[in-house]
C-alpha cells in the first residue's frame, strides 16, 4: 500500500510538471523542422519537467521510473503528454539515479544556453546547481519536437579530474605490474619441471623393478615320429610302399638326368651305414 502511494505521489508530481510545460503555450516544436524555427520556452519547459521531477521525487520513485520498460514508458508519456521518446525518458531517470549521490540536493537552475540547430536536431543545454557540484543537462530534440536524447554531466574541479586520472593511472600500472610478476613466477616455475619429471620417472622405474618378472615359456612343439621303413620281403611289401618307390624313382631320374622308362624299381633294401661313410 505504501509503495503504491509513493507511485501515485510521483505521478501527481509529474503531472504538475507537465502542467508547467503546457502553460508555455501550444506553439510547441510541432512544425520546427518545416518552419526552421523553435520555441525556446517549450524547449526549456521540457528540461524543467525533468529537473522538477528529480527534485521532488524520492530515491525509490526515481528507481521506479528508471526501471520502466518500453511499453510502460510509452503509457506514462501518452498519459501525461510528455515530449519524450520512451528511451530518452527512461535514460534520463537512469542517468540522474547514477549521479544523485555525487550531485546532492537540488539548489537552483542557473540558466539555459542558446539552443543549437544541427539539421533536424535542436540541442538545449541547461545549467543546474546542486548541493555538491554543478551539472549540465543536455536535451536533444528531433524534427517533431520530441526529446530523443538526455545527458546529465556533473562538473568536476581540476583537482578532482587530476585525482581521477591519477587513480586510473595507478590502477592501470598496478594491473600491469601484477601481471608481469605473475608471468615471472610462472616462468621461474619452469625450472622445477625437469626435476619433477625425473623424480616421477625414478619412482616409476623403482615400482617396475619391484614387480616380479613373469617367466616366458616357449611352447613345446611335439615332434612327429619318423616312420621306419621296413625292408620289403616280397612283392606284397613292395607294392605297399608305392609312394616311397615313386619318390626314389624321381630322385634317381633327377640325379642321372634320364627318364623313368629306362629302369624299373623291383625292391628296396636298407644299405649298411659303413658303406656310405666311404663316399663322404
Amino acid at each position: 500500500m505504501r509503495q503504491n502511494l509513493k507511485k501515485i505521489l510521483a505521478a501527481l508530481l509529474l503531472a504538475v510538471c507537465v502542467l508547467g510545460l503546457t502553460a508555455c503555450g501550444n506553439t510547441a516544436a510541432v512544425s520546427q523542422a518545416e518552419a526552421g524555427a523553435y520555441d525556446e520556452q517549450t524547449l526549456q519547459a521540457a528540461a524543467n519537467v525533468l529537473i522538477n521531477s528529480w527534485a521532488g521525487m524520492q530515491e525509490d520513485e526515481i528507481a521506479y521510473y528508471a526501471g520502466l520498460d518500453t511499453k510502460d514508458a510509452e503509457s506514462v508519456i501518452a498519459y501525461f503528454s510528455l515530449p519524450f521518446t520512451p528511451e530518452a525518458f527512461v535514460t534520463a531517470f537512469e542517468g540522474y539515479r547514477s549521479s544523485v549521490e555525487e550531485l546532492g540536493a537540488y539548489v537552483s537552475t542557473d540558466g539555459y544556453e542558446t539552443p543549437q540547430v544541427d539539421g533536424d536536431e535542436i540541442t538545449l543545454v541547461t545549467n543546474i546547481t546542486y548541493e555538491n557540484r554543478k551539472a549540465d543537462l543536455t536535451l536533444v530534440f528531433d524534427e517533431d519536437g520530441l526529446v530523443q536524447s538526455v545527458t546529465l554531466d556533473p562538473e568536476y574541479t581540476i583537482a578532482e579530474i587530476l585525482q581521477k586520472a591519477l587513480m586510473n593511472t595507478i590502477l592501470g600500472m598496478g594491473t600491469v605490474f601484477v601481471m608481469l610478476i605473475f608471468i615471472s613466477l610462472v616462468i621461474y616455475c619452469f625450472n622445477f619441471i625437469p626435476n619433477i619429471q625425473a623424480a616421477l620417472g625414478k619412482k616409476a622405474e623403482s615400482e617396475k623393478k619391484d614387480e616380479p618378472e613373469e617367466e616366458v615359456t616357449e611352447p613345446r612343439i611335439p615332434r612327429r615320429p619318423f616312420k621306419k621303413i621296413k625292408p620289403a620281403s616280397g612283392p606284397s611289401g613292395f607294392m605297399a610302399d608305392k609312394e616311397l618307390v615313386a619318390a626314389i624313382t624321381a630322385a634317381i631320374c633327377a640325379y642321372e638326368g634320364t627318364s623313368s622308362g629306362g629302369f624299373v624299381v623291383r625292391s628296396i633294401r636298407r644299405a649298411d651305414a659303413s658303406k656310405w661313410k666311404k663316399y663322404n
